[in-house]
């Protein structure tokens, strides 16, 4: 069975084939890049070298995983659409994952996720509702919590806001991550294919919005 994944979510976008054989999930191919908003014209250049690199045709892949945001519009329209055509057009299942469940399968620290300039999406765990932050309101929060150390994916700016709290930046790759977590499913049946992944962008739904208005850019 051939997986391919992707990320277009996340500050630096992932591509990455995997074989899997008796369970066991190996990396055939992987590439990341900062994000700067062209992936409507990097992505598929990026996925179609990826394939001709290990000779395999869109016609192989039997699953699709893409990170379903919440992330920059742009960017994760652009993902999710290809995750989406790709699927439909080669019968492959397809199976999408949030970008906290991506970054709490990196780290065990709470994690903080840009949600627009002026506030931060805290996510203290993988089965915990993720909350909008204000910046303003972030260092009580993180202190009312004893929250000492985080991670996550943010902008540097964000980071110097952060008082007596460590951000530890996260370590592995796309490739490594996405291993682990097609391997969990296989094993513990997590995720089901659908037959469309919706994307969830900085003010999508089921995410809990702080009372106070925040201003997107």
């Amino acid at each position: 069975m051939f997986v391919l994944a992707i990320n277009t979510a996340s500050s630096k976008t992932g591509i990455a084939l995997f074989e899997v054989i008796n369970s066991t999930v190996k990396i055939l191919a992987k590439n990341t890049w900062a994000a700067k908003n062209n992936e409507a014209e990097k992505l598929m250049p990026g996925i179609d070298k990826l394939l001709r690199k290990k000779k395999k045709k869109y016609e192989e892949l039997n699953q699709i995983y893409v990170v379903k945001g919440p992330g920059s519009f742009t960017g994760l329209r652009v993902g999710v659409t290809v995750a989406n055509t790709i699927a439909a057009l080669v019968g492959a299942e397809l199976i999408g994952i949030s970008t906290f469940e991506f970054l709490h399968n990196q780290t065990d620290l709470p994690i903080l996720l840009f949600g627009g300039k002026g506030g931060v999406f805290l996510s203290e765990n993988v089965a915990q509702k993720p909350e909008l932050i204000d910046m303003p309101e972030l260092n009580e929060v993180l202190a009312k919590r004893k929250i000492t150390k985080v991670s996550g994916d943010i902008i540097k700016a964000q980071i110097k806001v952060l008082k007596k709290v460590k951000f530890e930046k996260l370590k592995n790759n796309f490739g490594s991550v996405m291993k682990e977590i097609i391997a969990r499913n296989i094993s513990k049946k997590l995720y089901k294919s659908v037959k469309l992944v919706k994307p969830m962008y900085i003010k999508g739904p089921n995410i809990s919005i702080s009372k106070k208005q925040i201003t997107f850019n």
